[in-house]
């Protein structure tokens, strides 16, 4: 309903509740005398300013105090007063009636207003409370685009300014149906002025877009532009509503900014930890097989040695052994890289794990001939499906440990046998000193390496071991044998859930 016509109800019911009163009193008049006419026309007044205007209401009291005048007092039916006591008690009623009633109406406002900011606080910090719930940049315009839809029928965009330099980046965030050539370039020039509140004015650019900037409190980081609502724009209250939600959406924003910001600090930082420490494992892993194959090629290029065949078929091991330890030492860190990058594909296919385990012994020929190797591998094992080569691999970490860390002499045992739920179970047990306890839970970790362990290694292989067996929703575990040294279980199911025969880490 329009003002102007509220305001001619308003005068309506101040007239026809004048008139009622009149009406109802003039009859009795003479038996209740006209100065207790004069209360009820007050208390009339009062009750209507409960929810009429201040305008209605001065109406009213006019009008009572005509009414009671021409209607009430002597002479009758006149406006003229004979009495200086009627005169006094006609102004003092007209007055507490035009005073009262304002004050009354006054409050009314007041309580409005109090109920009306009681409601936008309420929806402000609902707001802000689910813009604190998010978890990202793209969750905070989403939750802000929801709600913005919600309570104002408005769309939003967002342009965000680039990571390096000052300028606005091009990709749009929430309604990308507003982003055209004109939005972006409005946008750039939004951004580009040095103004200071988002136009109060609400005038849409030439896009059709109102634009606001989104600042932290030393500089402009983005600008956000809305379809406004006609309605919204014209109401004044909303204004103020809209441009708090506003506020709030550019101090989540920044909130995430800052977090990313952080998150990218705390991720180089550790890059660069890590590089250095793959740069000092590898560096003086390598050493190692080049300096014995530096050693070798001067040797076999001596004449002496080169005359010399059993010189020369040593010589030729310590190269096969160095060249296959530098090699693993290139796959592991390879294989780490894939692993980390998420590029990791799996190609099942049912194999026989006597066939993987046999692969493995003869591969590893060279490395245990100074250690007792027993294998102990079940006749009924189920054929299982798994990435041959991988589970080779892991395999072949797990053995070449059990190798590196016991002595010459000592007995390494591999059995495979019946598993839970139709699968396999792998065992290697070794006679070495085992790991502490407190180690075991970190081993699986990226470049840990057992303190007071002998130098050698860069720390991956077990951490290439648990990623390939997860991949194989398999499992791993660790444990100290009583009497005994480390073993080392792998659980395989039978059949990988893996409807595609493929799957990336």
């Amino acid at each position: 309903m329009s003002k102007s016509r509220k305001l001619l109800v308003d005068l309506g019911i101040a007239f026809l509740a004048s008139a009622f009163t009149a009406a109802l009193c003039y009859p009795i008049s003479f038996a209740i005398g006209y100065q207790t006419v004069g209360l009820i026309f007050l208390i009339v007044i009062a009750g209507l300013s409960l929810f009429l205007g201040r305008s209605a209401l001065i109406f009213a009291a006019i009008l009572s105090f005509a009414v009671w005048n021409f209607l009430f007092i002597t002479p009758l039916y006149t406006f003229r007063v004979h009495h200086l006591h009627d005169l006094i008690a006609l102004v003092a009623n007209l007055s507490v009636a035009i005073v009262g009633s304002t004050l009354i109406s006054r409050i009314r406002k007041s309580q409005l207003s109090l109920r009306k900011s009681q409601e936008q606080l309420s929806l402000l910090y609902g707001f802000l409370e689910s813009l604190n719930n998010a978890v990202s940049i793209k969750d905070v315009v989403r939750r802000a685009g929801e709600f913005m839809k919600r309570q104002f029928d408005a769309e939003i965009v967002i342009y965000l300014k680039e990571k390096e330099g000052e300028a606005l980046s091009p990709i749009p965030f929430g309604n990308g149906t507003l982003h055209s050539d004109q939005a972006f370039t409005d946008a750039c020039t939004g951004f580009a002025k040095d103004h200071q509140e988002p136009t109060r004015s609400l005038i849409p650019s030439a896009s059709g877009l109102t634009y606001f900037s989104l600042k932290e409190p030393r500089k402009k980081f983005g600008i956000l532009g809305a379809i406004v609502p006609e309605d919204v724009r014209k109401d004044a209250e909303r204004s103020v509503l809209l441009h708090s939600c506003i506020r709030q959406i550019a101090a989540s924003l920044e909130r995430e900014i800052s977090i990313d910001q952080a998150k990218e600090k705390e991720i180089l930082v550790e890059s660069e930890k890590l590089f250095r420490t793959i740069l000092n494992s590898v560096s003086h892993e390598i050493k190692t097989p080049i300096a014995i194959i530096s050693a070798a090629v001067s040797s076999l290029a001596d004449e002496r040695t080169s005359a010399n065949q059993d010189l020369r078929n040593q010589i030729i091991r310590e190269l096969e052994l160095a060249s296959e330890r530098l090699n693993h030492l290139v796959e592991n860190i390879l294989e780490m890289s894939r692993i980390e990058s998420g590029v990791l594909r799996m190609n099942f296919h049912y194999c026989d794990i006597a066939d993987v385990i046999g692969t493995l012994v003869n591969s590893l020929k060279q490395e245990w001939r100074e250690h007792q190797v027993k294998l102990d591998i079940r006749e009924d094992l189920p054929l299982i499906r798994a990435d041959i080569g991988l589970l080779t691999q892991a395999l072949t970490n797990v053995v070449r440990n059990a190798i590196a860390y016991t002595p010459p002499g000592s007995e390494i045992r591999i059995d495979a046998l019946q598993g839970p739920q139709g699968g396999v179970e792998i065992r290697v047990l070794d006679l070495g000193q085992g790991i502490p306890d407190y180690a075991i839970p970190r081993v699986f970790e990226k470049f840990y390496r057992v303190p007071g362990t002998k130098p050698g290694g860069t720390g991956l292989g077990l951490t290439i071991v648990k990623a390939i067996i997860d991949a194989h929703r398999g499992s791993l575990s660790l444990r100290n044998q009583p009497g005994a040294g480390l073993l080392v279980q792998i659980f395989l199911s039978k059949n990988p859930e893996d409807p595609h025969g493929t799957e990336s880490l």
